[in-house]
């Protein structure tokens, strides 16, 4: 019996394995080619050895079955065929079936199995045919499955349809029906041989680094059918490199959520694939003739760092993918504090995965500082990526980490971190006698090159630094080191010329160089000494960059002297060049506001600093000119400090770039280049400090910041501080009774010691702390006088025309609040002084700093453009302005209106400069210049003032033949010069002198030099 316990297990096994197939075998309708349902069941159990025919080969399908004929194909179904032999010598169980009964052995298994049971008369009726519900309790037993709920027979033939035995045949069985073999072999294909679904993969594309998408197509007897969870697995799949084939990526699972079966897509999750390499995919071991390229990650930034209180590290998910953007320091923002510092260097690491940024010379921050990062998308992520450093201290001192010997005459010292004070040579002291000839630094600030006055002797050496600290302000843990030079008499041999422009020869020696000497350039070119460079055994000798100093187009043999490393001097070398021809324009690259009126530009190349024109020109059409133009660096030539006047934080400008040449003998221009610029506030407020007394004792104090502040800031009573003549100072924090408040025009704050008035002195001061405007720039800590409170007033000598329909109005003493422009009003006299008009202010704008308000008027004023044709002077005269302030809206800080209540008067100084009008052409070969009013020109002037620069004919003899007053088409008078003596109808460019000036007391000058295209009449 534990041999027939053992079978049992094994077949039960077995069952349980076929029971999870679904079962799915004709679904469709008989077809002329593939023969009835009944025909395809039988073929397949043919096959299988399960049904058999008679000597005549028919299956006799439509035959009846007996319950012992089904039964054995049963067991044949199930694959026992061979362990029925171990049940021939079994004890009988039913009293009909003997051991002489050809299916003795059958039976007696399929009791021991469950399959059946027999009838309760202890028989089995192995003769009698099979019903339709017998059929069903024997299969579903067979299966290992329970009936359903509910009585015999419909619980088991319930299941037996819920399982899909009798699929195809469903409406031709019924209880108490009679099975045929035909029907029998429908049941057994459907329940033991379902048809498996063919699967065919036609595409495959990645979706992310660890994801692919599988398009299949689905077929079922050679039909399209469709895809369910569970017809593939992920082990189905296989990934393998396709440039070698031994490197595989595991397929993970089935993303069941973002699949759709329905359409035959199948998403795939795998390991980590490298980025852009091409795969194979492989489906059930055989090649699918499918490849896919996977995708890069997504570059992110996985952590950013403090090093030390100079230097912060940015980390990536993995290696950028564009060096060059990732160390161009303007793809980095850092903020400390409120105010942003200059980042000087961007180095990235060896493997590409950081980025260490070190802080401008005058930057670096503290354990007390909040430290904002922000790394820009240009570097290669998603979007602009900004965190925060906090309470870093910085708390490890400085380490010489190697100091390694050039030949006898340099030495290379390296860091642990940047340090300050290592680049003077007096702080350098070589073995304790004598100091180096020459420091120089890497960009990261932790690199020294070191060079001596002359050569060493070969050995060890110490060196010593003093003074060297990191800018925590630790000094250097071990600052005396030792080094070996080791002596070099190889001699320097004939460099390889690695480029050559007509300005630049790059040369690669043999050893490293020291210094070259005695350059000579045949048949020309002039060797630019201080700016040659020295890197190594990789020098670059620098020539003039002017049609007489550079090296000519067809080409120049050089010849030097040179000092290795070492010491060693060889004499007489030469190397022939023919140059590479730069045609290539100079281009605008990027910017950099470094204040209010500073920006410095990065050209492409190296430009020549004394060319180009740059202005800034505002929405309003107004133009501010450079004021000044430079190099950003010390030999360093792409980068222009330029500087500007008048300009308004907060405000974005166009900045125009034309004109600029490179520094090469052709000297190639820019294209002409406008350049959105929004010049930011960069400098913390300034402030004037004014006291009230009363009874010896300051009641109120103000204090007038130039610009708006942050009102937190600026009401905080521990930013304040009164220091007294004894040196000694008292918080406003301390002082209960102190109220702050910040004034309507938010840049005045009023502090009212209301009951507890200070002890007034003639030295009583301010101190101010950390106050800040609205772009966060904060007070470092100034001191700041107490003023005695004097009411604000007009200066009397400040009240100027400066254009056509703009007065300026200097103010006296304090400062003011709220200015109104309906308090002005402006009167002018025509040269009939019976003749007044008026014009009022449409608009009033304020400039604290300049302490001066600025009048728009509603129509012009200017001297003689007003003066119109039916005026009956027969000469125009300058006119008589006057500012008349007829209100008393305009305040200053303390309340006090500008003027008394009674109307003032006060005489308009003429500051406005001469424009020119119009130039056209006269009578026959006459051109006409008109100007805004009279100016000092005469005859003689031409040739000076006045002149014609280009487009002279032969035989012109141009001069100014008369300059006056005249009446305009547009019926009003001008002042106009005119040139006679040139050929009508040519072309010419008269150039207007800056230093053209009116007629004013105080003469106001052009100030611009202007061509003007113009053809003669």
């Amino acid at each position: 019996m534990k041999k027939f316990k053992r079978l049992i297990a094994i077949v039960t096994v077995l069952l349980f394995a076929l029971s999870i197939i679904a079962p799915a075998f004709a679904q469709d309708e008989a077809t002329q080619e593939t023969g009835s349902v009944y025909d395809q069941a039988a073929k397949i159990l043919q096959d299988k050895g399960i049904l058999k025919g008679n000597e005549q080969g028919d299956l006799m399908l439509d035959k009846e079955l007996t319950r012992a004929e089904i039964l054995a194909m049963i067991i044949r179904a199930t694959g026992q065929e061979d362990v029925v032999k171990d049940y021939v010598y079994a004890e009988q169980s039913f009293s009909d079936v003997p051991q002489d009964h050809w299916a003795f052995a059958y039976v007696e298994a399929g009791k021991d199995l469950g399959i059946v049971n027999g009838y309760p008369d202890g028989t089995f009726k192995p003769d009698k045919p099979v019903k339709f519900e017998e059929l069903c309790k024997m299969l579903v037993a067979a299966k290992g499955e329970s009936p359903a709920a509910g009585k015999w027979p419909l619980n088991y033939v319930r299941k037996a349809l819920e399982l899909g035995f009798f699929n195809g045949i469903e409406d031709e069985v019924g209880i108490g029906d009679v099975v045929i073999r035909g029907q029998a072999a429908v049941a057994f294909a459907n329940a033991f041989f379902p048809p498996e679904k063919t699967v065919v993969v036609k595409d495959v594309k990645a979706l992310a680094n660890d994801t692919i998408e599988v398009a299949v197509d689905v077929y079922l007897n050679n039909e399209p059918a469709t895809l369910e969870d569970g017809d593939v697995i992920p082990l189905d799949f296989e990934i393998k490199d396709a440039s070698d084939e031994t490197k595989t990526v595991a397929v993970t699972l089935i993303d069941t959520e973002k699949s759709d079966f329905a359409s035959g897509k199948i998403v795939l999750k795998t390991a980590a694939q490298t980025a852009n390499a091409t795969y194979k995919l492989y489906f059930k071991g055989k090649d699918t003739g499918l490849k896919f390229v996977a995708v890069p990650v997504p570059l992110t930034v996985t952590k950013v760092e403090a090093l030390n209180y100079k230097e912060i590290k940015v980390t990536f998910n993995r290696a950028v993918d564009n060096d060059t953007y990732a160390t161009t320091t303007g793809n980095y923002t850092v903020k400390v504090g409120t105010a942003t510092v200059s980042v000087s260097n961007a180095a990235l690491a060896s493997d590409k995965k950081s980025v260490t940024l070190l802080l401008g010379d005058n930057d670096k921050f503290t354990k007390d500082d909040t430290v904002t990062v922000t790394v820009k998308a240009a570097v290669g992520i998603a979007s602009d990526y900004t965190t925060t450093i906090t309470n870093f201290i910085d708390d490890k001192a400085p380490v010489i980490e190697s100091v390694v010997g050039s030949g006898l005459m340099k030495v290379i010292v390296t860091f642990s971190e940047p340090v300050q004070n290592a680049d003077n040579p007096a702080n350098c002291l070589i073995d304790n006698a004598y100091t180096a000839a020459k420091v120089t630094s890497d960009a990261t600030k932790k690199v020294y090159t070191i060079t001596f006055y002359s050569p060493l002797s070969a050995g060890t050496h110490t060196i010593q630094f003093n003074n060297v600290t990191d800018y925590a302000g630790y000094g250097l843990v071990t600052p005396v080191k030792t080094f070996v030079l080791s002596g070099d008499n190889t001699p320097v041999t004939t460099p390889t010329v690695l480029s050559a422009t007509q300005t630049e020869v790059k040369l690669q020696f043999n050893k490293d160089i020291a210094r070259i000497e005695n350059v000579s350039a045949s048949p020309q070119g002039t060797w630019d000494s201080e700016n040659t460079k020295y890197e190594g055994n990789i020098v670059t000798l620098k020539f003039g960059t002017t049609a007489s100093t550079a090296l000519p187009v067809s080409g120049a043999t050089i010849k030097f002297d040179v000092v290795d490393a070492s010491g060693n001097v060889t004499t007489g070398l030469s190397v022939t060049v023919t140059p590479t021809i730069d045609v290539i324009r100079p281009a605008y690259v990027s910017h950099t506001v470094n204040s209010e009126s500073e920006i410095v530009i990065v050209f492409s190349k190296d430009v020549d600093k004394d060319t180009g024109t740059y202005t800034m020109k505002d929405s309003s059409g107004n133009i501010y000119p450079a004021t000044s133009k430079d190099y950003a660096e010390s030999g360093v030539y792409n980068k222009i400090k330029v500087t500007f006047s008048g300009l308004s934080a907060g405000t974005t400008y166009t900045l125009s770039i034309s004109g600029v040449k490179d520094r090469t003998p052709l000297q190639n221009e820019i294209i002409p280049t406008d350049v959105a610029v929004t010049i930011l506030d960069k400098t913390p407020p300034g402030a004037t400090v004014y006291k009230k007394v009363v009874d010896s004792n300051i009641t109120e104090i103000y204090v007038a910041y130039d610009e708006k502040v942050n009102v937190a800031s600026a009401t905080n009573p521990s930013n304040y501080s009164i220091l007294y003549s004894d040196n000694t100072t008292k918080s406003l924090a301390s002082i209960s009774a102190a109220y702050i408040t910040l004034l309507a025009d938010g840049r005045t704050v009023k502090i009212d010691f209301r009951t507890s008035p200070q002890l007034n002195t003639s030295v009583d001061k301010l101190v101010i702390t950390n106050v800040a405007d609205l772009s966060g720039n904060a007070i470092g800590g100034i001191i700041k006088t107490l003023n005695p409170i004097t009411a604000a007033s007009i200066n009397s000598t400040g009240v100027k025309l400066v254009s056509k329909n703009k007065i300026e109005i200097a103010i006296d003493n304090a400062k003011l609040q709220y200015v109104s422009p309906s308090d002005f009003v402006v009167v002018y006299a025509k040269s009939d002084t019976s003749k007044v008009d008026y014009a009022y202010a449409t608009a009033a704008s304020y400039d604290v700093n300049a302490n001066k308000i600025t009048l728009t008027l509603n129509k012009d004023v200017n001297t003689d453009a007003t003066v119109t044709a039916t005026d009956s002077d027969s000469t125009v005269q300058r006119l008589s302005i006057s500012l008349k302030v007829v209100g008393t809206a305009t305040k200053d800080i303390f309340g006090n209106a500008l003027v008394p209540s009674t109307p003032q008067f006060y005489s308009v100084i003429d500051a406005c400069a001469p424009t020119v009008v119009a130039v056209s052409g006269d009578t026959a070969g006459t051109i006409k210049l008109r100007f805004s009013e009279e100016v000092s020109i005469v005859a003689a002037d031409y040739g000076s003032k006045v002149k014609i620069v280009s487009g002279l004919q032969t035989g012109d003899s141009p001069a100014i033949s008369s300059v006056g007053w005249s009446t305009g088409s547009d019926s009003k008078k001008y002042y106009e010069v005119v040139i006679n003596g040139l050929t009508s109808n040519k072309v010419y460019t008269v150039r207007v002198d800056s230093d053209i000036q009116d007629n004013a007391s105080s003469p106001n000058k052009i100030g611009y030099v202007a061509d003007m295209t113009v053809t003669a009449k």
